[in-house]
């Protein structure tokens, strides 16, 4: 999915730190500037001037400033958030659908939210969403349906089904994402597959 990682274990030369920790630190700056003063406000040299981490070497790793967020959103996410394989295709999903939930602590999830949101009315911002989040988990999930025998367009519908009811309630928190709630979407997507133990 796609994110813009920098190689490791490269010779290290004297004095100069690696490239990862480099890219470490203009993360960490990304996203500071991200939480404070929101996603569509960061720019390169907002970036380059917190991190220490020259602007030629920022767009040398990322293309622009949203991806770098996007980037940076991610790097610690994705681990907690790869499709875990059940025995159906459904305890696939849910298996999805809680592990979002669980790696979206409070921070995370109001990041998201405020990405969302920016990505509105920011055509970059929403490109470096579609590219680093939203496509290639989409491309997680249709792999999964299709590994089960269900066609591309008809596994289109059903992750719209399932996580735009996961988006709507994370935006809207009217109530909570609990794995009650997630088995329930779930089973009405998937009503005559057996239930299971």
């Amino acid at each position: 999915m796609y994110l813009t990682r920098v190689a490791v274990g490269e010779t290290k030369q004297a004095g100069r730190p690696r490239r990862e920790e480099i890219s470490e630190k203009a993360r960490d700056a990304a996203l500071r500037l991200a939480r404070e003063l929101g996603a569509e406000k960061v720019t390169m040299e907002g970036v380059a001037l917190q991190s220490g981490v020259a602007k030629t070497t920022l767009y040398r790793r990322w293309p622009s400033a949203p991806h770098l967020v996007m980037d940076a959103f991610l790097a610690d996410l994705h681990p907690l958030i790869a499709y875990r394989h059940g025995e159906t295709l459904r305890q696939t999903l849910v298996y999805a659908l809680i592990d979002l939930a669980s790696a979206l602590d409070s921070k995370r999830r109001e990041l998201l939210c405020h990405l969302i949101g920016a990505a509105q009315s920011n055509t970059e911002l929403r490109q470096a969403f579609w590219e680093s989040w939203i496509r290639p988990r989409r491309e997680e999930g249709l792999k999964a349906m299709m590994a089960a025998g269900l066609g591309r367009e008809r596994g289109e519908v059903i992750l719209d089904l399932l996580f735009g009811a996961f988006y709507y309630r994370m935006l809207i928190p009217y109530a909570p994402i609990d794995a009650e709630w997630i088995k329930a979407i779930v089973s009405h997507v998937f009503p005559n597959e057996i239930p299971e133990k």
